[in-house]
């Protein structure tokens, strides 16, 4: 019995937000259990080390069943996706995630669309409309308050700061999926991306002496269980392969959305679950940038006039 294309879609984006909202927490359980061996770059090239079989392996299938047939400028994509991927939106996250909190990471992800329509916007030169910019306003407004919880803990103000670039890179890395369009499935997309990815993040790593991880992954159960399960797994092959098949779907915007909420949902019930301390500002600067996720994407009548503000493609 075949699942109806709508049921599948629900699935490739709560798949996708699962992973990316556990991924915090994974990180901060990490950190804790070795803080010797494990921060934010060996994590990455222990990930890197573990993933990189089974994304060549996923790969060799996929050629062998069908063949990619792309243009030069889809190749390119690709291969920039893949970069952009391996060394700034995988690193840049278990960096941030060493300094600032599961709450400020949960809600900065959460912030992802916004950003996602706004660059998207910049490269495919569409309009932006009143609807867009509102939440872009109101985004830059919890940004700052999530920001000045921190503005006397310099690490943690890091953090936040790392998750922004982070914004950036994965708004960049959604566009160049878009490039690739359909003209390869979401395992070939996922299989040839995950394995640049992971192999310019991995040779670079061990280069520079940065794999000390890679032996300490099965030191504990708990240790396992969160590296295996989230980082090889649930975020690295399972999340992106069904967030590239859920953009070939959905489009990059209400792709993003799904998988967004589902992610913010899992990562504040993971801080609440933590125990970790809520400020006010904490509090504030969630709700303004839960409001512009409203903004984005809830049927608010006076923010569907669409007034451009920038040439259409």
């Amino acid at each position: 019995m075949r699942f109806p294309r709508s049921a599948q879609n629900v699935v490739f984006v709560l798949l996708t937000g699962l992973g990316w909202g556990l991924l915090g927490p994974a990180s901060k359980v990490l950190y804790a259990a070795e803080p010797g061996v494990f921060d934010g770059v060996t994590v990455s090239v222990a990930r890197a080390a573990w993933a990189l079989p089974l994304f060549l392996f996923a790969l060799g299938l996929a050629w062998r069943i069908n063949p990619p047939r792309l243009d030069a400028k889809r190749w390119t994509a690709v291969v920039a996706a893949g970069l952009v991927f391996g060394l700034v939106v995988s690193v840049v996250f278990t960096i941030a995630a060493q300094y600032t909190s599961v709450a400020h990471i949960s809600f900065l992800i959460g912030v992802s669309p916004v950003t996602n329509t706004a660059v998207a916007a910049l490269v495919f030169r569409t309009a932006l409309h009143r609807r867009q910019w509102t939440a872009l306003v109101l985004g830059v407004i919890g940004v700052s308050l999530l920001a000045a919880t921190h503005s006397s803990d310099k690490s943690a103000f890091l953090g936040d700061v790392l998750m922004i670039v982070w914004l950036i890179a994965f708004a960049a890395y959604a566009c160049l999926l878009r490039v690739v369009g359909t003209r390869m499935n979401g395992v070939m997309t996922m299989a040839l991306v995950g394995s640049i990815s992971m192999a310019v993040l991995l040779l670079p790593g061990l280069a520079l002496g940065k794999g000390t991880a890679i032996a300490h992954v099965t030191d504990t159960p708990a240790v396992a269980w969160w590296f295996f399960g989230e980082f090889v797994l649930g975020s690295t092959l399972i999340a992106q392969t069904t967030y590239a098949a859920a953009v070939r779907r959905l489009g990059v915007s209400l792709a993003t959305i799904g998988a967004e909420y589902t992610a913010l949902a899992v990562g504040v019930a993971m801080s609440l679950a933590l125990h970790e301390a809520w400020t006010p500002l904490t509090v504030a600067g969630g709700l303004v940038l839960c409001s512009a996720l409203a903004a984005t994407f809830a049927p608010i009548p006076w923010l569907g006039t669409r007034e451009g503000v920038a040439p259409a493609a």
